[in-house]
């Protein structure tokens, strides 16, 4: 914590021990929060004061970051992230489309095991009912 003119600021560190993430998460989000300011779009969590290129945050700012920490949905920043690793990323991307593709080829196979497993009983059934209006 920093006391700057009377006023209380948490740094990144500290940040990041109030909500539970590591400082280099707040770091990312403050990067993709700049990022989305670019497009004049809403940030996801509040402008930082940035002293000698330490990000400082109010206490209320704090507690606004914290919400967001709580509400942020898996595979928000995913995009943002495979952009920033550049190659890497793509390499990723490109496992990330295979294994969708591999467990859609899963469920169309697990899928097509149920339906012949049901027509086969469809089909016991039906030599069954022969079978009893032969012997009656």
């Amino acid at each position: 914590m920093r006391i700057i003119n009377g006023q209380r600021y948490l740094t990144t560190g500290d940040l990041g021990a109030f909500v539970n993430r590591n400082p280099a998460t707040i770091a990312q989000w403050c990067k993709y929060s700049e990022i989305l300011a670019e497009r004049n779009e809403a940030r996801l969590i509040p402008k930082p004061v940035v002293i000698n290129g330490q990000r400082l945050f109010t206490p209320e700012q704090a507690i606004e970051v914290k919400e967001f920490a709580e509400s942020k949905k898996y595979g928000l920043l995913a995009e943002f992230n495979r952009n920033r690793l550049g190659k890497r990323g793509q390499e990723i991307e490109k496992r990330m489309k295979a294994r969708e593709k591999e467990q859609e080829e899963m469920k169309e196979k697990e899928l097509a095991e149920a339906l012949s497993k049901v027509n086969r009983r469809a089909v016991d059934y039906k030599e069954r009912l022969k079978h009893l209006k032969k012997n009656l």
